[in-house]
């Protein structure tokens, strides 16, 4: 099955090539399809973490007042997402329903068979590394600064302890950065592009979830 997508995807990015005479605006439309399948599930994943953001002063009540008892503390807070139908872990769920197309993807354009110039832009082909061609490291850069960006807006800053904020505002996009290095173009352009999308799509639905938390609505 996996072989089968691999190939559908490559198929479509040779249609759309067919279509833009640019495999880098084929990449492009691609991505954008993609996150256009997806954005159901990412909205109502985005709704539920700005619903966690809002929560965190009844959070932090609970913290003061079962600060010697971990276990009633968590029990607590279980019962406070339940009652508001928060997911706690809402953040960290729109990266992984991107991984199964990443992979796909990956191994699509690492295979993939480039018919004619496959040069977009300042990149020579599609499929050099960033460490491969002049210039290699712009695309690198925005991968790390595009993850960087979506990161700092759809992670609740008042919920995370200051051991995982440096892990997902700073390692994490240096270790995007790192890969976008070694990996083929055509592959940190679709990381980019869906970056982007998921940034334009985070502040229109909700806007920065990193913000101020609003006060939660009441509930009957």
């Amino acid at each position: 099955m996996w072989n089968q997508l691999i190939q559908f995807a490559a198929s479509i990015i040779q249609g759309l090539y067919s279509f833009t005479h640019s495999y880098g605006l084929a990449i492009i439309l691609l991505t954008i399809g993609i996150r256009i399948l997806i954005m159901p599930v990412y909205q109502r994943q985005m709704t539920s973490m700005r619903a966690m953001a809002q929560l965190q002063p009844k959070i932090k009540e609970l913290q003061q007042r079962y600060k010697g008892d971990p276990q009633r503390l968590n029990q607590a807070q279980m019962d406070l997402y339940r009652e508001y139908k928060v997911n706690p872990l809402a953040g960290c769920l729109p990266t992984l329903i991107q991984l199964p197309f990443l992979y796909i993807i990956y191994d699509a354009l690492v295979h993939f068979r480039y018919v004619g110039s496959s040069a977009f832009l300042w990149i020579p082909s599609m499929s050099l590394a960033g460490s491969h061609y002049a210039l290699g490291f712009v695309l690198p850069l925005l991968a790390a600064a595009t993850t960087f960006w979506q990161t700092r807006i759809s992670t609740p800053q008042q919920s995370t302890d200051k051991s995982q904020q440096i892990l997902m505002s700073v390692l994490l996009p240096v270790f995007i950065g790192y890969m976008a290095w070694q990996f083929p173009a055509g592959l940190s352009l679709y990381w980019v592009v869906s970056n982007l999308f998921a940034i334009a799509q985070q502040y229109a639905l909700v806007g920065s979830v990193s913000g101020p938390p609003a006060k939660a609505e009441a509930k009957p």
